[in-house]
């Protein structure tokens, strides 16, 4: 609240605008609303009393009743801009977000240097999705002023939206330094050195916060998100069950140990935490996607099952897209012309999507097609730049809403759009919806149908999905590629491959580094029966949850229920260094691939450094990847029909380490002549399909190429 412009007053001992607004600051609100009604009583059109007594209204939680004032105040005088500024803060708590951002310019225009109101026209903007709006208006706040710990908070926040994190993380330190007990900036502080990765610091910071608020919930939150970034599982469990202590009805927290559970292998119970998190807030999206992502890791659900409940994501959060979906497209339907293909990912940066997006992005034929990324990317890395510099058009869409994302990549003309993620973490399918872009596709980053009925079509390929197996359970068509849905880049920064280690050990070693999630109860037993076979043998698992003590004991557990003792277990966490992690393959002989999820890239990076894998043909696309990426390199005969014969082809693999030598000595160059690291070739397919794609909408959208060419001879009206 702003003093008013003009004070009035009166004799005879009646209350005065100063009287009331001495009460008012003082918080006194009921004195100071007598004093408003009693100076209204005498004089009905005062405007600073009925704009006083609007922001009383408000303060108590009644927005009607204080725009109502508000706007009589408005009406008797337009040219008092405090007004203005807090009928923006009534629109805004009545979530009329673009009323407010032009009541709160209208108070600026008409007092230019109003940083209160330049404050709460970054909030509104923020509130938008126009974060980078924001940025202005909460500048120019601080030009103004610059002494206001809050501006510069709610500054950070805008560049933290915007994953701009290292200006974020000056801007709260600025504000701690005016106000060094502000919390709220501490915990965003924590938030944001935990988002750069500076993760011990950042929960050092939250615990200090949680020593000034021991009953802050949502402090509790962020500290289990830091901890389990970590690997530290059981902490990040005990952070969320807090939480839930302290506020059971927090479909974040819910949501979170739902995540955590799934790390550590519990995926049953992880689904009761996302279920509950929807009972809570059937609109929560992100638990939506968690459980129908998490149910492809368990063979109890039917390919049936998941499609149902993929279904069920569209209609429940798709709606507002679907509501502006059929708008129509200005492309023009020529199939021959050059076209404008968008990538929409979270996965620009270190993450096993770019092994198989960058040789496409980087051998697009130019001349036939432009490439655009709108890219999810809080935290940018220099494969980040690397994929910028392959784009025509680079756009973060980082902190936007979906229609905007929506409404960009409309006026940046795309022809086909492309989703790279599926119901994995970040992703945009909300954008899809609002189907932006004629033709839409989804491929690469998840194994299964999105559910959308506004995605098109589906890239897979003949051994991932057979012709007619699944096809009633895609909402897509699916457009099955010639040699494979898949093509790999391997990393510059792979070691050489050195020689069998079970000539030197004199055992032969089996290894998985897959997500811990596809170790399931059912595939330690096939694992188990594995190694009871192979005599001496030993397992190496590696994943980064193994980091966690009782993860680790729980896998133990299971084995030891198998007859597998630890002695015949190694269970690594996470190597950091790339170069680290593919060097542990030289610790390992025989790959093998977990059911009924299996692994991609882990499996082409087993490939790479020599070592042959072992996989079990499913019934659906993610059991079935690993056949997918073997009988690109003629290597049918690791691919068994079921469990028993996957343990048998591994054990007779195991039985014939001349086999395994001259295998690990020539996979890698099996893998360069193979389909599978032909980019050129494989950007070429790509593109074919695209064409076919964009031909089948001209011919149900267009005249054709010809009609087309006739039209635009004519003289525009």
């Amino acid at each position: 609240m702003k003093n008013p412009r003009n004070h009035s007053s009166s004799a005879g001992g009646k209350p005065t605008l100063t009287i009331a607004l001495a009460h008012h600051q003082g918080g006194r609100l009921a004195e100071a609303k007598r004093c408003y009604e009693e100076i209204l009583a005498d004089t009905p059109n005062e405007p600073n009393a009925l704009h006083l007594l609007g922001v009383i209204a408000l303060q108590e939680g009644s927005a009607e009743t204080s725009e109502g004032l508000i706007r009589q105040a408005i009406a008797i005088n337009p040219k008092i801009p405090e007004p203005f500024n807090n009928l923006g803060n009534v629109l805004k708590e009545l979530g009329r977000l673009d009323e407010a951002e032009a009541a709160f310019r209208e108070a600026i225009r008409l007092k230019p240097d109003y940083p209160e109101a330049y404050n709460n026209l970054g909030n509104a903007l923020r509130d938008q999705g126009k974060s980078g709006e924001s940025i202005a208006a909460y500048g120019k706040s601080l030009e103004l002023d610059a002494s206001v710990a809050e501006v510069h908070n709610n500054l950070a926040g805008a560049l933290y939206d915007l994953g701009r994190l290292g200006e974020a993380e000056a801007e709260y330190r600025k504000a701690l330094d005016i106000k060094p007990d502000y919390l709220s900036a501490q915990r965003n502080l924590a938030v944001t050195l935990k988002d750069q990765g500076k993760v011990t610091e950042a929960i050092n910071l939250f615990r200090e916060v949680l020593k000034a608020a021991p009953e802050s919930a949502d402090v509790y939150g962020d500290l289990g998100n830091a901890l389990r970034s970590l690997g530290r599982l059981r902490e990040a469990k005990e952070a969320y069950n807090k939480v839930l202590e302290l506020k059971p009805d927090s479909v974040l927290a819910h949501n979170s140990l739902g995540i955590t559970l799934k790390s550590q292998g519990r995926i049953s119970e992880a689904y009761s935490a996302y279920r509950r998190a929807l009972e809570l807030d059937p609109k929560f999206f992100k638990a939506h996607s968690n459980l129908v992502f998490d149910m492809n890791y368990d063979e109890a659900f039917s390919q049936a099952e998941i499609f149902s409940e993929s279904r069920r994501w569209d209609t429940v959060h798709g709606a507002a897209g679907a509501a502006n979906a059929a708008r129509g497209h200005g492309n023009v339907p020529d199939p021959d012309r050059r076209l404008r293909i968008g990538y929409v990912s979270p996965d620009f940066r270190e993450h096993s999507v770019g092994y198989f997006l960058e040789p496409l992005i980087a051998n697009h034929d130019r001349t036939h097609y432009e490439v655009f990324c709108y890219a999810e990317v809080s935290h940018p890395s220099h494969i980040t730049q690397r994929f910028r510099k392959h784009a025509d058009g680079w756009h973060s869409t980082v902190g936007e809403r979906d229609d905007v994302v929506a409404e960009r990549i409309r006026e940046d003309g795309v022809d086909i759009l492309v989703d790279l993620a599926g119901h994995t973490a970040n992703h945009r399918l909300g954008v899809f919806t609002y189907r932006p872009a004629p033709v839409q596709v989804t491929w690469l980053g998840y194994p299964n149908t999105t559910g959308l009925s506004a995605m098109d079509y589906r890239l897979t390929d003949a051994v991932a999905d057979p012709e007619g197996a699944n096809d009633a359970y895609y909402s897509e068509t699916l457009v099955r590629l010639p040699d494979g849905f898949l093509c790999y880049a391997p990393s510059a920064s792979a070691p050489d491959i050195g020689p069998l280690p079970a000539l030197e050990a004199g055992r032969v070693t089996f290894g998985s580094f897959n997500n811990l999630s596809k170790v399931t109860p059912k595939v330690v037993e096939a694992w188990s029966r594995l190694l009871e076979k192979v005599e001496g043998s030993r397992l190496i698992i590696k994943s980064g949850p193994m980091a966690d003590e009782e993860t680790r004991q729980r896998y133990e557990a299971l084995f030891a229920d198998c007859g597998i003792g630890s002695e015949r277990l190694e269970l690594l966490s996470r190597i950091p260094s790339k170069s680290g992690h593919l060097g542990a393959y030289g610790r390992v002989d025989i790959g093998l691939d977990p059911f009924p999820y299996n692994g991609t890239t882990t499996t082409c990076e087993a490939l790479w450094m020599g070592v042959p894998v072992v996989t079990l043909l499913g019934d659906r696309h993610s059991g079935r990847v690993g056949a997918s990426l073997l009988t690109r390199l003629g290597l049918t005969e690791l691919i068994a029909e079921d469990r028993e014969a996957y343990v048998e082809t591994a054990v007779e693999l195991a039985g014939d380490l001349d086999r395994l030598a001259g295998l690990r000595a020539r996979l890698r160059q099996r893998m360069i002549a193979s389909p599978l690291c032909d980019a050129k070739g494989f950007a070429r397919r790509i593109e074919a399909a695209y064409r076919r794609m964009w031909g089948a909408w001209c011919a149900k959208h267009g005249s054709g190429r010809n009609e087309q060419r006739e039209a635009d001879k004519k003289p525009l009206s």
